[in-house]
């Protein structure tokens, strides 16, 4: 019995190993790969060299490795497993009396430390970090930021619904607006307007060429002017939808984000409902992910490691293609953003239990 644990923390050992040596070597390239693509702008921008390495590229590392990480974890499993196969280890592992089910459970243990490990990563450590590269790329790499937005839908409170051809944030100027306030299900008022003009100074709105409609059961009563102040429940800011930095929230931040988005009607909120459930479904990937690496490579093969690793190489890219696939369709409504995020955890488990099925015992 003593060999169990021996054994155990070997495996545990040595694939933990791999893993991190895996993410080093990747590191390291996608660092050089990056930079000589924003050199061009690092030369017109010319941010020193201190705050490249420790304003963007020690953020950077978390962000790339955060997310190919189920890729990681794969490749490590096989190319280690890979090696005790070949080296006929695994067959003597099994000579010894314990069952595949046993010599399964060191990889599973150090995947539900990585599972834990990346968990809070995806939660909290990333998005911080997401939060200081996009600064550094605004800043620096970024000539045009998105400073308009089109075809605004939104609920600004409770029974208030607005409408809007576009918004520029610059000026804070938004144009061709329409307002509709509800109660009990009925239409009570609507406004239309050319412009909608923030007053930074008052902190308030005004609505230029409006024409107002107030409906009292079946009379209506119009009134139209060229400029009328008023209150709005929204500030210029939250008409700039910045999706890409959905990334940078903390789990709070984007629960209480989408809260706010729903209340309004938003058309994007399927994308934040997909990034919340990719944070738990992306770690637990790591368990399908070693499951499937290990059962494709106990075999031992005459074509040696190179084998498994061309094998290994297809798999995961047809992984992050199932993946993408799915992703967007939870984005676009084809699905429900929670079966889309895990239907390829689903498949490939599927796959993976079949395969291991299969195994060499």
């Amino acid at each position: 019995m003593r060999l169990l644990p021996i054994l155990d923390a070997y495996i545990i050992k040595k694939f933990l190993k791999t893993f991190f040596f895996t993410i080093f070597i990747f590191a390291f390239i996608s660092v050089f790969i990056d930079l000589s693509e924003k050199i061009d702008d690092f030369i017109k921008h010319k941010p020193s060299l201190f705050a490249i390495i420790f304003d963007y590229y020690i953020w950077f590392i978390p962000y790339i490795v955060t997310l190919l990480c189920p890729v990681f974890v794969f490749l490590s499993a096989l190319f280690f497993n890979s090696k005790m196969a070949q080296d006929t280890e695994i067959i003597a592992i099994l000579n010894t009396g314990i069952s595949y089910k046993r010599f399964l459970r060191p990889y599973f243990i150090a995947c539900t430390f990585l599972f834990c490990l990346f968990l809070f990563s995806t939660t909290f450590l990333a998005p911080h970090c997401d939060k200081k590269r996009y600064a550094f790329e605004d800043l620096y790499v970024k000539d045009k930021v998105n400073t308009q937005t089109e075809h605004i839908n939104c609920q600004i409170n409770e029974g208030t619904v607005l409408h809007m051809e576009s918004f520029n944030y610059l000026d804070s100027i938004g144009y061709n607006l329409s307002m509709e306030h509800y109660q009990l299900n009925h239409i009570t008022q609507r406004i239309f307007a050319t412009r909608l003009i923030w007053n930074k100074k008052l902190n308030m709105w005004s609505l230029e060429n409006y024409q107002q409609r107030i409906f009292n059961g079946e009379n209506e009563i119009v009134y139209k002017g060229a400029i009328k102040d008023t209150v709005l429940n929204i500030k210029p800011n939250e008409f700039i939808v910045k999706t890409q930095y959905i990334s940078s929230m903390t789990n709070p931040e984007l629960n209480e984000y989408i809260r706010v988005e729903k209340e309004r009607g938003s058309p994007l909120i399927n994308k934040y409902y997909v990034e919340l459930y990719k944070r738990v479904a992306t770690p637990f990937s790591f368990y399908v992910v070693s499951l499937l690496a290990i059962a494709i490579s106990s075999r031992k093969s005459r074509g040696g490691t190179g084998i498994h690793l061309g094998i290994g190489i297809f798999v995961t890219f047809t992984f992050l293609l199932i993946v993408q696939i799915f992703n967007t369709l939870g984005i676009t409504n084809v699905m429900n953003p929670a079966i889309a995020v895990w239907t390829p955890n689903v498949l490939f488990l599927t796959g993976a239990i079949i395969v291991a099925v299969k195994a060499p015992k």
